[in-house]
């Protein structure tokens, strides 16, 4: 019988992992991430070193985005979710954060919001049986602990340090006690993998059915006039 993961994704550590992710790809600037194959790719690994198979039964992404910013459009980052909703299979959790006063955006809303969703889950007897989260960050421990104290098993995911080295000691959710029930897993080591390769080509919009050249690869294409007037509303 298959064991089931739910993966839980800091948005907030991942966006900011993306910047040395496309600096290690070599690709001269090109390399894009394929987010519909993170979650699978994670459960294949996890079905790989347990040596049973895994179903990824959910996929969770918790992010945030800037509100009342005077002369910031925040429709491409609404777009964004949206495509990881509807093309990749993800659930979402957007908070708005304000800062009109320029202030820096605070991601402690998704450490908290992922934490209380990973052990609601735990709590649910048939929901999962493996968490795997995307942040390396020891701010997860206490809420890591308590979901093994429900029998469930997590596996980490981060990334190496910037000259490929394993973060040490006081950096890491690999190397604290009571946490780790599986390898550690760098996404810098599946750059290959995790490459999104784009096709241009002329697709009708669903709203108004003007044709438009993209490289959107959603199952749903709206033209930029469309998305535009969308957001607007």
């Amino acid at each position: 019988m298959a064991q089931k993961a739910m993966v839980f994704i800091d948005g907030s550590w991942l966006y900011k992992s993306r910047t040395a992710l496309f600096q290690r790809s070599d690709k001269d600037g090109a390399f894009e991430i394929d987010y519909a194959k993170i979650p699978r790719l994670l459960c294949d690994n996890v079905a790989r070193v347990s040596g049973s198979p895994v179903d990824c039964v959910r996929t969770l992404y918790f992010g945030t985005i800037p509100s009342m910013r005077s002369g910031y459009n925040t429709s491409k980052q609404y777009s964004f979710y949206d495509f990881l909703e509807k093309s990749c299979g993800y659930e979402t959790e957007i908070h708005e954060v304000d800062v009109s006063n320029n202030a820096a955006i605070d991601d402690t809303w998704v450490k908290m919001s992922l934490g209380a969703s990973m052990l609601f889950y735990a709590g649910h007897p048939a929901a999962f049986d493996i968490a795997i989260i995307l942040a390396d960050d020891l701010d997860y421990t206490p809420v890591l602990r308590r979901v093994r104290l429900f029998g469930k098993r997590v596996q980490v995911v981060g990334l190496h340090l910037p000259d490929g080295s394993v973060p040490s000691r006081g950096q890491s959710l690999f190397h604290k006690s009571r946490i780790n029930d599986f390898p550690p897993v760098f996404l810098d080591d599946y750059l290959a993998d995790l490459r999104l390769v784009r096709s241009s080509k002329v697709r009708v919009c669903k709203q108004c059915g003007a044709e438009e050249q993209t490289t959107w690869a959603g199952v749903d294409f709206f033209c930029s006039s469309c998305r535009g007037r969308y957001r607007s509303v």
